[in-house]
């Protein structure tokens, strides 16, 4: 065996049996280890990018759904406020209404009451006159002694107050 002295470093047949045998066992490892292990951190990036981008989908997806619930939030605001004053003045109409009944009614029956007194009361005025006629009748025929006709003498007494009404 030759030896070849270069200082630190001897190159034999050990050196170069051990380095052939190193570059065989990097190729052998590069094959059965390099590869697969590769194949695994690459899949690991993959699964970490798909887990990314699913999370802005679904950070993207809840902004979208918040956006929409606020939207449908203030639909719902407006449509019950819309509501509301659509009952409000459907009450306020009908108060109205009730009001306007009630014073009709109160008011007829006021009419009514009133027709009911001057009925009353033109009643009362021709009983008043047809006694007060009697009563005239009577009075004559006491005071002259004899008995007048009765309808003569009431026309001319209903011509007398009649005449006194007028002039009062």
């Amino acid at each position: 065996m030759t030896r070849l002295d270069a200082g630190l470093l001897t190159i034999n047949g050990t050196l170069i049996a051990q380095l052939l045998i190193f570059l065989v066992m990097l190729g052998v490892l590069y094959r059965l280890a390099w590869g697969p292990l590769l194949r695994i951190l690459n899949e690991r990036r993959a699964r970490i990018a798909q887990g990314v981008e699913a999370t802005q989908k679904a950070m993207q997806e809840l902004e979208a759904a918040e956006r929409e619930r606020q939207v449908k939030l203030e639909e719902t605001r407006r449509e019950a406020q819309a509501m509301l004053d659509r009952i409000t003045k459907q009450a306020e109409d009908l108060r109205k209404e009730l009001e306007a009944k009630a014073r009709e009614q109160a008011e007829a029956l006021t009419a009514k009451a009133r027709a009911e007194i001057q009925q009353e009361r033109q009643k009362a005025v021709q009983d008043l006159r047809l006694q007060v006629a009697d009563l005239a009748v009577m009075a004559a025929g006491r005071i002259i002694g004899e008995s007048l006709d009765a309808r003569k003498h009431r026309e001319l007494i209903e011509r007398a107050i009649e005449e006194a009404e007028i002039r009062a």
